[in-house]
């Protein structure tokens, strides 16, 4: 009979690439299995230098990732291109690449789903708030907005990963009516957000 702990080795290959221009960082990609769908989680800003540096949120991103077990991949994006360490409009514009949309959208195309995990900033600043909703309606445009979701905490807050640290991540749908991130076709109603928890089963939280 076999020894059930007996020690052994465990090897994994993974691949990791970033696509950078000048001082801006669009995006970097973990994958570890080709055959698996591959996500994309847009954060707010990029941590730069050679593609081996990490920062604490692409750490807490891959971990929420890869503890999902259906995606084989993830690709970290940027709403902004700089890092910025005080925000403020003025140097949010000066992080923001000219075709940092352009980019965000060819990723887009190319993954199964897109978490939009901005937390606050897009809705404190106002250059946060109309890139994001330059993003999310050019997917509507062209016909990728089926594939974003929320990043949510458990009461239906929307978050970046860094406020929930090893707490669970759950999601919700996202609609263009939604007060907080369209720049038209608003409506005086609220929309609700299915969020999925871990054990798969759905439940409604209705926004504040």
């Amino acid at each position: 009979m076999a020894e059930v702990n007996r020690k052994h080795m465990e090897k994994l290959n993974v691949t990791v690439e970033q696509k950078i221009k000048g001082e801006f960082t669009y995006w970097k990609k973990w994958v570890w299995n080709k055959d698996e769908p591959i996500v994309m989680v847009l954060a707010n800003y990029p941590v730069t230098g050679s593609v081996m540096k990490d920062s604490l949120t692409g750490i807490l991103i891959r971990n929420a990732i890869v503890d999902r077990g259906t995606f084989g991949g993830v690709v970290i994006a940027n709403l902004f291109n700089a890092q910025v360490k005080w925000p403020c409009n003025k140097r949010l514009d000066e992080a923001s690449a000219p075709d940092g949309i352009e980019e965000l959208m060819a990723v887009t195309k190319d993954v199964d789903k897109v978490i939009l995990a901005t937390g606050s900033l897009s809705t404190k600043y106002e250059a946060a708030t109309v890139r994001l909703a330059d993003y999310i309606d050019q997917c509507k445009s062209e016909k990728q907005q089926q594939k974003l979701f929320w990043l949510l905490n458990d009461g239906g807050k929307k978050v970046h990963p860094l406020a929930l640290r090893d707490a669970p991540w759950e999601f919700g749908q996202v609609n263009t009516i939604d007060e907080d991130t369209t720049k038209s076709e608003k409506s005086p109603v609220k929309p609700e957000l299915k969020a999925v928890t871990n054990d798969g089963k759905m439940k409604v939280v209705k926004n504040e």
